[in-house]
């Protein structure tokens, strides 16, 4: 039985000591919990008495013999906390997003890590619609992609949400708005199946909220034979949650608990050597349709559990066997959504395209800039 601690027991981070304290998650045990809220703690542990208590991490790691620790903390904290880790030689699963910026999440990877596993908390990665959309496209079943589409417009936050704690939504306390917070998943998920772009171009702003960062974003991705337009906001009512990848033999389409997605008889470029007809043969353009439902057995584990415990099963498992291989989700692989949110919001900043990778030592020096403005205004 691998002993585990949750360093931040907020929103999120209590979720997973519950699951680990009920023993939702096989193999693992909760021995520990931290966070700098007593009232939180003794909340907590008025439930789970036998779980102990820190306000600070770092005597945490120092008294407690721990196999790993989950970390989900607010973002700011997250490299300092996971260096403390790998300095301790404790195993660690990461709430995304990794970090805040790229140049910090990059000096956290250039650390020393052979001696622990590194891990995130990737959870859609493990939704079977978007398993199967990656095998698709690996595959070579639906050919070369030609365009893809992302739309997240159904991250839906009032004002009240923003209200509830300061550093939500502002540059100083969560370093961004709803890229760094509600997409990260999502270009997550983008760069896993497809891989990064070259460039980005992107328009954030802010739509009818008070607060300073961004709840609205246009970005297009370049990949050099095909581009990704992404759509995200919280402001719209009722939104929409669409990933469309068209290729040359086919098409996906994912939505919110069904995947709908075709496989042409020919490809276009067949298609279109065969035409005798301007909009082409008709024989020549079937294809197959097929559907793929998230199933409702799963939803209902996601409602009792979150999605997240898989992951948090699958670290547990990664210990008991000491294999990173056995990882949704390695560490590492944090750096590439990070890297996207930074390269959107630069490119909003600076009014023009920005290549990748993203020049970390420029992004420090803008985000500074616009934590002094915020500062500065809400002192005026």
């Amino acid at each position: 039985m691998k002993r585990l601690g949750v360093i931040g027991i907020g929103r999120m981070g209590s979720r997973h000591a519950r699951n680990l304290a009920k023993g939702a998650i096989a193999g693992g045990r909760l021995v520990a919990v931290c966070d700098v809220d007593n009232s939180k703690l003794e909340s907590f542990c008025a439930k789970f008495n036998k779980v102990k208590s820190y306000v600070n991490y770092g005597e945490m790691l120092d008294k407690e013999e721990l196999d790993g620790v989950i970390i989900a903390t607010p973002h700011k904290s997250h490299i300092e906390i996971a260096k403390a880790c790998v300095e301790k030689g404790v195993n660690y699963l990461l709430e995304k997003p990794i970090g805040v910026t790229v140049k910090q999440a990059r000096e956290l990877l250039d650390f020393e890590q052979s001696n622990v596993i590194g891990a995130m908390v990737f959870n859609q990665r493990t939704n079977r619609l978007y398993r199967k959309a990656k095998e698709l496209i690996e595959s070579g079943e639906i050919g070369k992609i030609v365009r893809i589409n992302f739309t997240v417009t159904d991250w839906y936050r009032s004002q009240f949400y923003y209200d509830m704690g300061g550093w939500r939504a502002s540059w100083s306390g969560e370093g961004g708005g709803t890229l760094i917070n509600q997409c990260v998943h999502q270009l997550d998920l983008l760069q896993w199946l497809v891989g990064m772009p070259k460039r980005i171009s992107a328009k954030c702003k802010t739509v009818d909220r008070n607060i300073t960062t961004e709840n609205d974003v246009t970005a297009i991705f370049s990949y050099g034979d095909f581009e990704c337009v992404f759509t995200a906001s919280t402001h719209e009512l009722p939104g929409t949650n669409r990933l469309e990848i068209a290729g040359d033999k086919g098409k996906i389409v994912v939505e919110k608990f069904k995947m709908n997605y075709w496989i042409n008889e020919l490809s276009e470029s067949e298609v279109n050597a065969r035409a005798t007809r301007d909009y082409g043969n008709k024989k020549d353009k079937k294809s197959k349709k097929r559907k793929l439902s998230y199933g409702l057995s799963r939803m209902i584990y996601d409602g009792i559990y979150g999605q997240q415990a898989r992951i948090i099963k699958n670290f547990v498992k990664a210990l008991e066997e000491n294999d990173k291989n056995v990882l949704t989700a390695k560490v590492e692989e944090g750096i590439n959504s990070l890297e996207l949110i930074n390269a959107m919001i630069a490119s909003s900043w600076l009014g023009r395209a920005v290549d990748l990778p993203l020049d970390g030592e420029l992004y420090e020096q803008l985000l500074e800039k616009k934590i002094a403005e915020e500062i500065e205004n809400a002192n005026a």
